[in-house]
Formats: structure tokens, C-alpha cells, sequence
């Protein structure tokens, strides 16, 4: 196997995997793939003791070599602990950075990074309906950080204004996150199948961080319907190692969940 035999489900999971650090503490929702894997295969690699909670579920860190639904209760069995709702609740809502991070999924995300799981068109009238706000918003206000996840980089996800803003990131960039009163923090990443972006220092729009393997610049942005950050030539983002790709494949996702449904 060479590195670059890999699916795009893959690479998104490594991308995130190698952000996370030892002994923090995550939340990952129901449909959550990506997101299961990232802290999985970051647990065998750089931190064993982080841990994720089941939002849905309670369960913490469940210890399996395949992925599962975070709601499916054949997690229970090798799960850490389990928290009732009443607690998850309280944590989720009422505890600021509690969490760590969060890895989220989106319909749309803006040039600031804030995010829309809720509906595509008019909210009376919409085209296409998305799981709703599901503690969206007290999980990208209250976590230390969060990361945003698309499978897809295109001008109907990458929006100059969102159709519903559920998830604050940096509002409408510089201080304004924390002048409408939110604890420090905010989208850290975005990684898409065209790129890995973060946010600029002072004015905390959207920036190039790197490019992926065989992905021009000029792709990006047309691809994108904001203007970007892009300081100088972004350099290619490092793909999987053959580590990573192994580990991957043998000890977090050995069924091929991610190759199967993100090719």
C-alpha cells in the first residue's frame, strides 16, 4: 500500500486526527463517520487519553476497531462510563469550555466560519431540510474550539451569507464574537476534499492553510463563494502516511465504513 491510496472519507479523518491532543475531551454527534475516526485514530497515535462523549448517547470512548452510529448501544459495552441526559444536557448547554472541541458537519459555512444545519432556502418554504440546530449552537459557543467537516467544497456550501445561522463561528469577523458576548473561541479548522482552511488573525475571515494533493488554488476559489484569505503560494497538504492509512484501516475503520461512503 502507498500513500496515496486513499479515500477522501480518509483524508478528511487524518486532516482532523492530527489537530486533536492528548487528554481532551470531545463531543461527536449521531451521523459522524469522519468525526469518529479523527479521535479514534488519534487516540492510537498522539493521544491515547483523549476522550470523546456520544451525544447521543452518553457513552464515553467505546473502544472499537470498526465505526458505529456514536447512538448505536452496542457502544455501551466497552464504553468507558455512560452519562444519563439530564447530565449531558447540563454539560452540552450550561458549561463553558467543558468541551474541548467539537467536529461538525454543515450545510453551508461563511466566510467567518459560522455555520447552517438547519435548512437550505427560505425557512417557510426551504428546498431542502437538515437535521436542525441539535445543540449546534451552545456546542460552537461554548466549546474552547470547533472544526467544521464537508464532504463537498462547491458555491452551494461555501455561501457569502448562510439561508440560517445555527452555529456562531467569528459572526461577522474581528472582536464581534466576543462583543455579542460569547466565551473566547470559535472555528479552528475547516477541511474539505479541496483544502485544509483556518481563519486569519484580526479580521478572522476564512484563509487558505493548504491545498490538497493535485487541487490548483484557482480551483478553490472558484469553487468557493466568498473572497479568501491567501498569503503567498499555500503550500500541498501532507497526505496520509502509510501509518496513518494502517492504523486507520486495522484499528478504527476495519469494515471500510469511510472508503464505502466517502470514496
Amino acid at each position: 500500500m502507498t500513500n496515496t491510496e486513499y479515500s477522501t472519507g480518509e483524508m478528511l479523518a487524518v486532516l482532523l486526527a492530527r489537530d486533536l491532543a492528548d487528554g481532551e475531551h470531545a463531543i461527536i454527534g449521531t451521523n459522524s463517520d469522519i468525526q469518529l475516526a479523527a479521535c479514534n485514530l488519534a487516540q492510537h497515535l498522539q493521544g491515547p487519553r483523549l476522550s470523546w462523549i456520544s451525544g447521543p448517547g452518553g457513552m464515553i470512548s467505546p473502544k472499537r476497531d470498526e465505526l458505529l452510529s456514536t447512538a448505536d448501544y452496542e457502544n455501551i459495552e466497552s464504553a468507558e462510563a455512560w452519562l444519563d441526559l439530564p447530565n449531558m444536557i447540563d454539560f452540552i448547554d450550561w458549561k463553558i469550555h467543558f468541551f474541548d472541541f467539537a467536529i461538525l458537519s454543515a450545510l453551508q459555512v461563511d466566510r467567518f466560519g459560522n455555520i447552517n444545519t438547519v435548512v437550505l432556502g427560505d425557512h417557510a418554504k426551504p428546498k431542502l431540510r437538515g437535521p436542525g440546530t441539535v445543540g449546534i449552537a451552545a456546542l460552537t459557543g461554548l466549546s474552547k474550539r470547533f472544526y467544521v467537516v464537508l464532504t463537498r467544497h462547491d458555491r452551494s456550501a461555501f455561501v457569502p451569507k448562510l439561508d440560517f445561522l445555527c452555529g456562531p463561528g467569528h459572526l461577522d469577523g474581528g472582536n464581534s464574537r466576543e462583543e455579542y458576548g460569547l466565551p473566547p473561541g470559535g472555528p479552528r479548522l475547516v477541511v474539505t476534499p479541496l483544502g485544509v482552511f483556518d481563519f486569519a488573525p484580526g479580521t478572522r475571515a476564512m484563509r487558505v492553510r493548504s491545498l490538497n494533493p493535485g487541487v490548483s488554488l484557482a480551483q478553490v476559489i472558484d469553487a468557493t463563494g466568498f473572497e479568501l484569505v491567501v498569503e503567498g503560494t499555500p503550500p500541498v497538504t501532507e497526505p496520509p502516511s502509510a501509518e496513518e492509512l494502517q492504523l486507520l484501516r486495522t484499528r478504527v475503520d476495519s469494515t471500510g465504513v469511510l472508503r464505502k461512503k466517502f470514496p
